[in-house]
Formats: structure tokens, sequence, C-alpha cells
């Protein structure tokens, strides 16, 4: 049970960091102290991986 709980509390934790990191990106762009491709493809980047954790980690809940 507690292995499961953690897991619940790790994706939680993963979409919440994925969220601040690309408001931060974005905020970033608004002000010009970063280049839009740049800051894009490394938004793309942290939300496809953030998916691929999360799946994985659900995955791995359901399996248990």
């Amino acid at each position: 049970m507690e292995i499961k709980a953690f897991i619940i509390f790790a994706i939680v934790i993963l979409i919440l960091f994925l969220i601040t990191i690309n408001n931060i990106m974005l905020m970033a762009i608004k002000q010009n102290k970063l280049k839009k491709s740049l800051a894009i493809g490394y938004m793309i980047i942290s939300i496809l991986s953030g998916i691929a954790i999360s799946s994985f980690l659900i995955w791995k809940f359901f399996i248990s």
C-alpha cells in the first residue's frame, strides 16, 4: 500500500513540477530573456518526458 501511495505522490509532484517549469519558460519568453525556439523545444521535451514517466508509473501501479 505504501508503494502505491508513493507512486501517486510522485506523479502529482512530477505534474506540478512540469507545470511550474513551463510557466517559468513562458515568463522568460514574454520578457525576451530566452530564445523562443530553445524554450519551446525544452517545454516539448519536458512535457513528453513527463507523459512517459507518468504513464510508466500508472502502468506499474495498475499491474501491481
